[in-house]
């Protein structure tokens, strides 16, 4: 059915309300598509409608009327039953405004009486109904002017409570802007605050979706916008190598509880960092977890420096071991060599193999001796010879022992600087080094390449971390050693100065030669930087202290003694192995002292205060029963400050001699030699210092 059918069906049924006690109203339902879907049919009373509009106060000319809109009066009021059903479709509402407009006044003449009333109408949306209300000018303006007074107290109410509603609403919209102010200085403080924390921020929701990212997060998810990351998924964003353990501490999250710790991660914009990650669940009023916080700070730089930190007390830690183990062989050794240079000094020359057996024993115990004294340079404990060197003219000459110790196969080239500084160092030990370091290259380069060796000054205005210690600012020779080798990995050249630890084949090295080197450049009060890459070859670096012109070095003194008159001076010997002792009591015998040796210092002190007058004290510096050498030595100057002292021990560290004896008194590095013990003694007595 149509609406214009249910329009003509309405007609019919309003017809037929003068014949019956009830009105039928119609009206086309229709649904949210704007489709017919049904009528709705309503009964009206007749008699309530009829004394509802005579109960309409309209004056006493006044009336109100309502019409079907083809021009049939239902209903007026007053005179209700006079005009139903009367015809009115000529009247003007009908052929002039009606059509104009559904509603509106108009100025126009009653039906029965002819007066001039002010009259407005309205057609009942929906219905085929039209009311009008006709007023009388006369009856309206008397009713106004009667009850003038109330409705002026009435509008003056309104006024005063329009008045008071605009006032407190102005308050309201005063308070509003304040808090509306307050509210974005709170979000632009929230926005400063987490756009420049140096940290990741991100928002998830219980869905996954990524609600809020601050700038770290977008930089590091590799993100233009932030509209941009929030289509996407945290998921997205998961170290495909530790999906598993990322999803296991996420749904840790959405389950309530806060989650912390440290996680390696590789990130979209190409970084693997350490980060200290905490996840807090973002729970509702009512307990609901709606999601969950991420805060990461990039930890990456503290592991690194904890790293580096763990890998110089590992080398601590070995470097301690290693000088122990060398002190306790140098011990051993001191016995060795010295009985080895007595039986080879007591042997005829005419005992060609039997002196030829003792030759060969001293040399193997040389060996073990160099094997010590590595040890000892990786431990800062051997001791060095400083004097002035030319560093550039040490490298030039040693070119030629360089070349053939490496072969033809390996070119080497040196780039110096012809204004380098010199330096005070020990000569011996940085040939050495330079030793090991082509070595190093050479197998690096497996037998052909090129070696390049580059000297340079240098000055450092900071601190040079090495990631073990700082050298001071200050005047630096620089002397690289550079290959075109395989290189190492960052992990491996971490490792390159532990003692013992070589990449090479099983007997092809013994992981030394550059702890050696390392243990060298420190003591020498510089470092050395090694940097490497691989299939690129490898740099390794000396930084050592600039200094003064250059100088010459003593030789050192062998198994030859020094001659000397035999008067049979009584030498105080110090010392708590008994081997040691024994061959020291040899040793002294042999050049024609009377040794006298103890085992401790309170022994020792008993000894000097005894009536035979001691000519020298030779002491260990390390001794049993709480006092050391050193202590003793103080306790035998101040009582017998004419006594001259000698230092043994094996550790060769000078800084072992307190700077009050460095004047007048030598450390004796075990194993020492016959020569040297005796030049040592003879220059003591005569009150030279040997150096």
């Amino acid at each position: 059915m149509t609406p214009a059918a249910v329009s003509s069906s309405t007609c019919r049924l309003f017809h037929a309300f003068l014949l019956k006690v009830a009105l039928s109203v119609s009206r086309a339902f229709l649904a949210a598509d704007r489709r017919f879907g049904g009528v709705v049919f309503v009964a009206l009373d007749y008699n309530i409608l009829r004394q509802f509009f005579l109960s309409l106060d309209v004056g006493q000319r006044g009336t109100v009327t309502l019409y079907r809109d083809d021009g049939k009066i239902l209903l007026r009021a007053p005179n209700a039953d006079e005009f139903a059903g009367r015809d009115v479709r000529s009247n003007l509402l009908f052929t002039r405004y009606l059509p104009q407009a559904p509603s509106g006044s108009f100025k126009g003449s009653g039906i029965t009486d002819g007066t001039s009333r002010s009259i407005s109408y309205r057609r009942v949306a929906g219905m085929p109904l039209v009311v009008s209300v006709a007023r009388d000018p006369v009856e309206f303006l008397a009713g106004w002017k009667n009850n003038a007074l109330y409705y002026s107290l009435v509008a003056a109410g309104l006024n005063l409570l329009i008045a008071g509603f605009g006032l407190g609403l102005a308050r309201q919209w005063r308070l509003r802007a304040k808090s509306e102010q307050a509210l974005r200085d709170n979000l632009e403080q929230h926005q400063l605050v987490t756009e420049n924390v140096p940290a990741l921020i991100v928002h998830v929701g219980a869905d996954g979706h990524i609600r809020y990212a601050n700038r770290v997060a977008l930089e590091w998810y590799a993100q233009p916008s932030a509209d941009t990351i929030r289509t996407r998924k945290m998921d997205d964003f998961i170290d495909p190598l530790r999906l598993g353990e990322g999803r296991l501490k996420i749904e840790a999250a959405l389950a309530g509880r806060t989650t912390r710790g440290e996680e390696k991660a590789a990130f979209p914009d190409g970084c693997e960092r350490w980060c200290e990650t905490i996840r807090v669940p973002d729970c509702g009023h009512d307990g609901t977890v709606r999601g969950y916080f991420v805060l990461s700070v990039d930890i990456t730089e503290r592991k690194r420096i904890e790293d580096e930190l763990r890998q110089a007390q590992k080398i601590e830690a070995i470097g301690q071991l290693a000088g122990g183990i060398a002190h306790d062989s140098n011990n051993m050794l001191a016995a060795t060599l010295g009985n080895l240079d007595l039986l080879l000094d007591a042997l005829p020359p005419a005992e060609v193999s039997h002196r030829s057996l003792a030759e060969r024993a001293i040399e193997a115990a040389e060996r073990v001796a160099d094997l010590n004294r590595r040890l000892l340079a990786f431990a800062r404990k051997q001791t060095l010879r400083p004097q002035i060197t030319d560093v550039n003219q040490l490298v030039s000459g040693m070119t030629t022992i360089l070349q053939r110790t490496l072969g033809e196969t390996i070119e080497i080239e040196v780039a110096q600087d012809p204004m380098l500084w010199h330096c005070l160092i020990d000569p011996t030990q940085l040939q050495n080094a330079l030793l090991n370091l082509a070595i190093n290259a050479r197998d690096a380069m497996a037998g052909s390449g090129r070696l390049t060796i580059t000297t340079a000054n240098a000055v450092l205005d900071r601190p040079l971390d090495d990631g073990d210690e700082r050298i001071v600012p200050g005047d630096y020779v620089t002397i690289a050693v550079s290959d075109m080798g395989a290189g190492m990995p960052p992990e491996i050249a971490r490792r390159a100065f532990e003692p013992f630890f070589t990449t090479k084949e099983v007997g092809k090295g013994s992981g030394l030669g550059l702890s050696m080197v390392y243990g060298f450049a420190r003591q020498s009060g510089g470092t050395v930087v090694i940097s490497s890459r691989v299939a690129q070859g490898t740099r390794v670096t000396l930084y050592l202290p600039s200094s003064g012109l250059a100088a010459t070095e003593r030789p050192r003194a062998g198994a030859a003694r020094l001659p000397r008159r035999e008067t049979g001076e009584r030498i105080l010997v110090v010392e708590d192995n008994p081997l040691v002792g024994a061959m020291a009591t040899s040793m002294l015998s042999s050049m024609g002292y009377s040794p006298v040796v103890v085992i401790n210092a309170s022994s020792a002190i008993a000894e000097l205060e005894g009536p035979d007058p001691i000519a020298l004290l030779l002491t260990d510096i390390l001794l049993p029963g709480g006092m050391t050498g050193v202590d003793l030595a103080r306790q035998a100057r101040r009582r017998w400050p004419d006594l001259p002292i000698l230092f043994m021990s094996g550790f060769a560290d000078p800084s072992l001699v307190p700077d009050e004896f460095r004047a007048n008194t030598k450390l004796l590095t075990k194993p020492f030699r016959l020569g040297q013990l005796s030049e040592a003694i003879v220059f003591a007595l005569a009150g030279t210092k040997v150096t």
